[in-house]
C-alpha cells in the first residue's frame, strides 16, 4: 500500500494507532470506502480522513468481510489498516467513538474569548417574493437607528479583542438597509476595530456605488446570489416586486460589476424539476458577464425538501452531472463535503461561543433561520438564556437512522436545525464520491509535481499530500 493523503491528524491524535486484539475478529470500518478510479484502487476513511493506494494486495474490503487476528498479523497492509481504523472490531460501536470525539474536539476546541463571527440582519424586508423562500409569512421589521446605535455597543463589548470581526449580512435583502451596514462599518473603522464582510444577496439592488462601498468601506470579501435559471424561469421564481424589462439580465449586470471589482462571488442555483435542464444556458449566459471566472464559484443545491427525499434522486444525480460539467470549464464548484477535514460541528448554532445571530428588533439567535431556535437574549441586556446555550455546545447522541452511516462524521449528530435531515445517505454519499475523486487527483498532481526538478515556474504544495 501507498499512503496518498495522510489525513486529519486531529482525529487521528484522538484515536491513536490501534493494535490487535486477540480473540477477536474484524471487519471494514462503517466509514471506509473502497473506490475505485483510473484502473486503481483507493481506501478512503470517512472519519480520520486518510486515503491508502492498495498495489499488490488483493483483499476484500466490501460489506461483509471479516478478518481473523491470524490473518492480519500476517498481513503487513491489514496490520497497518487496523492501526489506522480502517479495520474494527466485529462489535465496535463506532457511532459511540464517534460522539465520543465529538465532545473532545469540542472541549479542547472551544473558546469563550468573545464573538467572531456576527450575522446581522439589517431587515428583514425583501424586494423579492421567491416561490421557495423559508422566511415566507416573517414579518417585515428593519433596524431602527437606536438599535443600529446599541448593535454596535454589542459588538465593541462582546467581540473577540484577538481577532478579526466577521460580518455576515443577511436578511431579507440586506441591501435594503445599506445605511445600517454603513453605520456599523463606520464604528468599527472609528474604533479602530479590524472587520471583514460577506453578503447574501438577491443582486437586484446593487449599483456603482455600493460596489465601491462593499470594496472600500465594508471590507467585503464575498458575495453570495442566487440564479435560479434562464431568463423566465428566474424572472417567475424572484418575483420580484420592481417592474425591470427582464430581472435576470439587471441582475446579470449587477453581477458583471461586483466581478470587476474582484470580489469573490458566489453563485447559488436552487435547483428542482423545473429548472435544472436550464442550468447550463443560464451558465453559458454568466460566462458573458464575468471578465475574471477565477473569482467565480457555483453552488448548484436541490431545493431543500428534495435533498432528503427519495423524489430528489434524480435530481441530485443531474446536479452532479453539471458540477462535473463545470469543473471541466474550470469554473470551481462549491464543496458540498468536507474530504480533508472531520466536522465535529454542524453549523453556527452549535458553535455558540463564536457565533451570534442578530435580528432587525435587536434580538439575538444562534442561528441565521430565525424561526428555528428560541430567543437568547438581545443586544442591550446581552445572552439570558444561558441554559440554552449549553445545551447547543453540548453533544447530542446519533440519531437511530444515522447510526453506522459513512456519512456521519459529516453530518454530524446535530438534529436541532429547523430542518432536519430526513434520509441523506444516498445523496452523502455521491458527494464524498466526488470529493474523494478531488482529493486523490489534486494529491497525485501535488506528489507528481514534487518529483519533478523545480523550476522557477513550479510551486510545490504539500497540503498534507
Amino acid at each position: 500500500m501507498k499512503i496518498i493523503y495522510k489525513g486529519d491528524s486531529f482525529v487521528q491524535s484522538i484515536l491513536g494507532s490501534k493494535q490487535v486484539t486477540a480473540d477477536t475478529e474484524y471487519r471494514p470500518s462503517n466509514y471506509v470506502m473502497c473506490y475505485e478510479m483510473d484502473g486503481k484502487r483507493y481506501l478512503y476513511n470517512g472519519f480520520t480522513k486518510k486515503v491508502w493506494l492498495l498495489e499488490d494486495e488483493t483483499f476484500d474490503l466490501s460489506e461483509g468481510a471479516r478478518f481473523s487476528p491470524e490473518t492480519i498479523k500476517n498481513d503487513s497492509a491489514l496490520l497497518q489498516l487496523v492501526k489506522d481504523s480502517f479495520l474494527v472490531p466485529l462489535d465496535k460501536d463506532e457511532t459511540a467513538t464517534y460522539v465520543s470525539f465529538c465532545k473532545i474536539a469540542r472541549a479542547m476546541k472551544t473558546k469563550k474569548n468573545g464573538y467572531v463571527t456576527y450575522t446581522i440582519l439589517p431587515t428583514t424586508a425583501c424586494n423579492a417574493r421567491c416561490v421557495y423562500c423559508y422566511e415566507e409569512g416573517i414579518q417585515f421589521v428593519t433596524m431602527t437607528e437606536d438599535t443600529v446605535n446599541q448593535v454596535i455597543a454589542f459588538i465593541k463589548k462582546t467581540r473577540n479583542p484577538n481577532e478579526r470581526v466577521r460580518f455576515s449580512w443577511f436578511g431579507g435583502e440586506p441591501l435594503i438597509g445599506e445605511k445600517m451596514i454603513d453605520k456599523i462599518c463606520a464604528a468599527m473603522r472609528e474604533a479602530d476595530i479590524p472587520y471583514r464582510s460577506r453578503i447574501t444577496t438577491n443582486g437586484s439592488l446593487i449599483t456603482e456605488k455600493i460596489v465601491k462601498k462593499m470594496r472600500d468601506d465594508w471590507h467585503l470579501h464575498h458575495v453570495q446570489i442566487t440564479l435560479d435559471g434562464v431568463e423566465e424561469e428566474y424572472n417567475r421564481r424572484k418575483n420580484y416586486y420592481f417592474n425591470y424589462d427582464s430581472a435576470y439580465w439587471h441582475v446579470l449586470s449587477r453581477i458583471k460589476l461586483i466581478n470587476e471589482n474582484e470580489i469573490s462571488l458566489n453563485i447559488r442555483v436552487n435547483v428542482d424539476a423545473g429548472n435544472i435542464d436550464g442550468v447550463p444556458q443560464m451558465v453559458e449566459d454568466l460566462k458573458n458577464f464575468v471578465p475574471h471566472p477565477e473569482l467565480l464559484s457555483m453552488d448548484i443545491a436541490p431545493l431543500f425538501d428534495l435533498q432528503a427525499s427519495e423524489s430528489g434522486l434524480e435530481i441530485w444525480d443531474k446536479s452532479f452531472q453539471i458540477a462535473e460539467w463545470l469543473r471541466e470549464q474550470q469554473i470551481h464548484v462549491a464543496p458540498h463535503y468536507s474530504s480533508r477535514k472531520a466536522r465535529y460541528r454542524f453549523c453556527m448554532a452549535d458553535t455558540p461561543y463564536n457565533a451570534i445571530v442578530i435580528a432587525p428588533d435587536g434580538k439575538l439567535y444562534n442561528c441565521e433561520n430565525i424561526m428555528s431556535f428560541d430567543c437568547v437574549g438581545d443586544v442591550w441586556e446581552g445572552v439570558t438564556n444561558d441554559a440554552y446555550i449549553k445545551e447547543l455546545q453540548d453533544v447530542e447522541p446519533a440519531r437511530e437512522q444515522c447510526r453506522g452511516c459513512f456519512s456521519l462524521p459529516d453530518c454530524t449528530t446535530f438534529s436541532r436545525c429547523g430542518h432536519p435531515r430526513v434520509d441523506c445517505k444516498y445523496a452523502s454519499r455521491k458527494r464524498a464520491e466526488r470529493a474523494v475523486s478531488a482529493l486523490i487527483r489534486h494529491c497525485l498532481t501535488q506528489q507528481k509535481q514534487a518529483e519533478e526538478p523545480e523550476t522557477e515556474e513550479t510551486e510545490v504544495i504539500s497540503d498534507n499530500c
